[in-house]
């Protein structure tokens, strides 16, 4: 008698476990189709946009591509050329967004021509890009983009700052403020390079500034 009571006992511990273990899961999945729903209900994006007329949206944890350049030099040669890039988060952006800019490439066009080439590279609030942009103190700057001194002319492939660009997050029914890339490039008229027909890139890499969430 006392071993049939036992093993009873032993069954419906055993059902009592299974049924606890099958709850446990169920709690596990509902929780893990939360986090889901949540990162979804967090989507995030940027929207950048060129003189070009090329406008492209990069989510999260994407790369955001290339910043592409299009310059005919023998135009440099008489007077600098300038080029903005505007990024902002989109709507329903729940947090700041990072950029991080990477050294210049030659995509097409003669090696010698670009390595003769400078430019110039800030961060602007204002969204104008033009010589007066370069200028300390001037209204709407935010940073230089470029290593170092933002005033002067360095090569294509000059190091990029450490510190990102932050792109201020949107809200439910407006993107975020935008941040403009001003890039001047510039070519020494007495430069002995022969004149090209350049493609040049800057790769941008964008990621959400609360990356723990």
């Amino acid at each position: 008698m006392r071993i049939r009571h036992a093993a009873s006992a032993l069954v419906a511990l055993g059902a009592a476990s299974a049924c606890a273990l099958g709850a446990s899961m169920i709690v596990q999945e509902h929780e893990t189709q939360v986090r889901e729903s949540e990162l979804r209900a967090s989507a995030w994006s940027v929207q950048a946009s060129t003189d070009f007329g090329s406008t492209w949206t990069a989510p999260i944890s994407s790369a955001g591509g290339h910043f592409p350049v299009r310059v005919d030099t023998a135009a440099l040669r008489n007077r600098s050329a300038y080029q903005p890039l505007t990024l902002r988060t989109t709507v329903g952006s729940k947090a700041d967004a990072l950029v991080d800019v990477g050294r210049g490439v030659l995509v097409e066009g003669n090696p010698a021509t670009a390595a003769d080439v400078r430019i110039r590279a800030v961060s602007t609030s204002g969204g104008a890009c033009a010589a007066p942009t370069f200028t300390p103190g001037a209204p709407g700057v935010i940073a230089g983009v470029l290593a170092g001194d933002p005033t002067g002319a360095v090569p294509v492939d000059a190091p990029t700052a450490a510190d990102p660009l932050v792109l201020p997050a949107g809200t439910r029914t407006t993107p975020g403020a935008p941040v403009t890339v001003c890039l001047e490039l510039s070519l020494d008229a007495d430069s002995p390079a022969p004149d090209s027909m350049l493609t040049l890139a800057w790769p941008i890499d964008i990621t959400r500034g609360d990356t723990d969430s």
